[in-house]
């Protein structure tokens, strides 16, 4: 176990094999840079289309950002353990946390989250583009905007919430936690207290796309960042970040169903 500054105890599993701060960013960094460049071919190619460029995007995570997020993994564990692999090795944050501690904790950090996206991300994301990434094709930004699904006939909506649920919920989101919190940060655990914080900050910096979004994503993960190191554990991170999208994408769910008017 781990004393704090507060005398509180918490799981411990250190990871011997640590990174430095320099590491620790490239390796978080990279599936993103990499990816950055198919998304670009994508989303000029559908925009000629009339496409929004949401497809890009989950393209781009499923062939470029997923399996190069895993190749890291794998190949680092092997590295730290003479060519053997197991999940315990490379996630060894995973100890278990009383089932209220999801609701009391982790539920509100998912609401907060979900502000962040819906309201004050994209507030503060909108100033920094206006002010100093003017100069970015309009194809190329992601804008928060529902008002794209009006355009989509229903066999676009479909195929787009079959792709967000795979692409961003089902294997993104999750991949991206389990690198994150799972991987990247237990291994970061001789910065202390800023071990969280700079997770944080690589993990905006990660989504290359968009870095007039980097502020936004910087605050929203700060708090499950800091939870899951607090309390040694991703399974609560896996939680609040895949549980987040999942409410997205049931919000395009019922439009797609015609549970509620596409926005217009």
């Amino acid at each position: 176990m781990i004393r704090n500054d507060q005398n509180e105890t918490r799981p411990s599993a250190t990871v011997s094999s640590q990174l430095s701060v320099a590491q620790a960013a490239v390796m978080q960094i990279l599936p993103g840079l990499l990816s950055l460049p198919v998304f670009a071919v994508i989303a000029f190619t559908l925009s000629q289309n009339g496409v929004p460029n949401i497809y890009a995007l989950g393209i781009a995570i499923l062939l470029i950002e997923v399996p190069v997020t895993w190749a890291i993994i794998i190949w680092r564990v092997r590295n730290e353990s003479d060519g053997g692999f197991s999940a315990a090795k490379a996630f060894p944050w995973h100890a278990s946390i009383p089932w209220w501690q999801y609701l009391v904790i982790g539920l509100p950090i998912i609401l907060f989250s979900m502000i962040m996206i819906a309201g004050i991300g994209p507030r503060i994301a909108g100033i920094i583009l206006n002010s100093v990434f003017t100069w970015v094709p309009d194809w190329f930004v992601m804008r928060p905007d529902p008002a794209i699904f009006s355009s989509l006939s229903k066999e676009m909506l479909l195929a787009l919430w079959v792709l967000i649920l795979v692409a961003m919920v089902l294997v993104g989101g999750f991949t991206q936690e389990l690198f994150a919190r799972g991987f990247l940060l237990p291994r970061t655990e001789h910065l202390g207290r800023w071990a969280p914080a700079l997770n944080a900050l690589f993990f905006a910096i990660l989504h290359t796309i968009a870095p007039w979004d980097w502020v936004g994503f910087f605050l929203m993960t700060l708090p499950w960042a800091y939870l899951v190191w607090w309390r040694r554990s991703v399974k609560i991170g896996l939680f609040i970040h895949v549980g987040m999208l999942a409410l997205q994408w049931l919000g395009l769910t019922m439009v797609v169903f015609g549970l509620v008017p596409a926005p217009s």
